[in-house]
């Protein structure tokens, strides 16, 4: 690395206090949003009826993503440089967008890394819930709006959280291998956590995780890894709206 690079990546100036509890926090924050936002769908038994299920996951969805990100603005102002840029490696590049291709690459190598555990296990059939919601749905816009939540929203802010301030917060702590290895499995434990049945797919979030920390350890910014978890999910949005 350069030493322009690797400055990014130096111990944080007195400065900036936040730290690995700020990544706790906006993701709590970001679960409890969701969960009062699912409140005014809830019908006979607190579930969600089949009815609104996709709208209302697509409600979520939103919800949880923007409230994390506001949440990591409130941070970086009164904790921080008050810059996600600065902060957090906010920031692109004009070759950023070639990773997106990367990342398609990356998801059928993920694919093909799980795919003896689907067959041996037969799980041929089974994908995420929030997967598995829109792929019964039949609205072309509902499809088209969660499309775009999985290509663009979520990969924003699960950079911004997992690489932006998990990894830097890490990178105070220990070596740069050992951050985005810790980082990465967190990242992997995570999309799994509410949906244990896809236990399986731990490897292939795994995979995207490490190749998303090295690229933001190299170029200290996460636009390459937003660029390449953008590309990973989009054979997902594919799935769901075609």
């Amino acid at each position: 690395m350069t030493d322009a690079r690797s400055s990014a990546w130096a111990p944080a100036p007195l400065a900036v206090r936040w730290g690995l509890p700020d990544a706790l926090i906006a993701w709590v924050v970001g679960i409890a949003a969701a969960v009062f936002a699912a409140v005014p769908f809830l019908g006979a038994g607190g579930k969600i009826p089949e009815a609104q299920e996709v709208t209302a996951t697509l409600v979520l969805l939103v919800v949880q993503n923007v409230a994390i990100v506001s949440c990591l603005v409130v941070v970086s102002r009164y904790k921080g440089l008050g810059s996600l840029c600065r902060d957090f490696g906010f920031a692109f590049e004009r070759g950023d967008l070639v990773w997106v291709l990367a990342g398609v690459g990356l998801a059928v190598v993920a694919g093909l890394m799980v795919l003896p555990i689907t067959e041996l296990a037969g799980l041929k059939d089974s994908s995420q819930d929030v997967v598995q919601t829109f792929e019964r749905s039949a609205g072309v816009a509902e499809k088209i709006g969660v499309g775009l939540g999985v290509v663009l929203v979520a990969p924003i802010t699960e950079e911004l959280l997992f690489r932006g301030v998990l990894l830097r917060g890490l990178m105070r702590r220990t070596t740069p291998m050992v951050a985005v290895t810790v980082a990465a499995v967190i990242f992997a434990l995570v999309h799994v956590l509410g949906d244990l049945g896809t236990g399986y797919y731990v490897p292939a979030f795994l995979l995207l995780g490490l190749v998303s920390g090295w690229r933001a350890v190299v170029t200290g910014r996460i636009g390459e890894s937003i660029c390449l978890h953008a590309g990973f999910n989009l054979l997902a949005a594919i799935q769901i709206v075609t």
